[in-house]
């Protein structure tokens, strides 16, 4: 394995139901790689005591994944397990800023996020606070749909990460998001198989670099998301520079075309 996984992570909540199963992710990534992980929820006002009941319960779903007896203390939770995790609730004009902030002040390796999937109009209107959170920091961010299945089981904590497809092309360096992508998926699964696919007429200069690269035709978006099916990708990483151009200021980048409609959780990996 090449380097280090993310060893701080921060986890946006809204305190919903349905982020529950980002948390449990982030808190699985945090355990494999024995990092840190921040907890964050932005709101108008900072949280009352009493209420940071309110946020995920770290150490019940450690119990429930067998990784601590249910009585351990919270403060022998890191000796136990090897991962420190902090709660803050801060407060910020808008929730993109407050984390913004947070993961630059914290130097984040890594944002895992929920988004939800909302139709193109929709999204174009009111944006997306996860989206616009990853645009506002460039970092490395893990999105997940509250419509599709993860890789990891909320209730058991099992990993079931085998496959991942990142897509590569020539505009965008390809090297750096390999080695973390890599990174990411051996510290979950050392057996985890990172399989690349270029869609175009003949494979970029940088074949040759990396391992066996696909070579498909068609339109972009929809020989990635049909690549990905045939192989059973359990998570698509896209190495990504950003919006370009008013085309993709409108419809959306590649990415985020991909993340809204695949069948997988998305990693968003910024090309350096």
């Amino acid at each position: 394995m090449i380097g280090e996984p993310p060893k701080s992570i921060v986890h946006p909540t809204d305190l919903s139901f349905a982020s529950q199963d980002a948390f449990a992710h982030a808190l699985r990534i945090a355990l494999a790689s024995r990092g840190v992980l921040h907890v964050l929820h932005i709101e108008s006002k900072g949280v009352d005591a009493e209420d940071w009941d309110r946020f995920p319960h770290v150490r019940e779903m450690l119990a429930r994944w067998g990784l601590i007896d249910a009585a351990t203390p919270r403060h022998e939770i890191e000796a136990k397990t090897g991962v420190k995790v902090l709660k803050a609730s801060i407060s910020a004009d808008t929730p993109v800023h407050g984390v913004a902030a947070y993961v630059e002040r914290h130097l984040s390796d890594l944002m895992v996020l929920m988004t939800h999937n909302r139709s193109g109009l929709e999204r174009w209107l009111e944006g997306s606070v996860a989206e616009d959170t990853v645009r506002e920091t460039h970092s490395p961010a893990l999105f997940l749909r509250e419509d599709q299945p993860g890789f990891i089981d909320r209730e058991t904590g099992k990993v079931s990460l085998n496959t991942v497809l990142m897509p590569v092309e020539a505009s965008v360096p390809p090297l750096d998001a390999f080695r973390h992508i890599a990174d990411f998926a051996h510290a979950l699964n050392p057996a985890a198989e990172v399989r690349l696919l270029h869609v175009g007429e003949e494979l970029p200069l940088f074949e040759g670099l990396l391992p066996h690269i696909e070579l498909r035709q068609g339109p972009v978006i929809e020989t990635i998301l049909d690549y990905a099916q045939k192989i059973g990708a359990d998570l698509i990483a896209m190495p990504t520079q950003g919006r370009r151009g008013l085309l993709d200021a409108l419809r959306g980048s590649t990415t985020e075309r991909v993340l809204h409609e695949s069948p997988c959780p998305l990693y968003a990996i910024p090309a350096k």
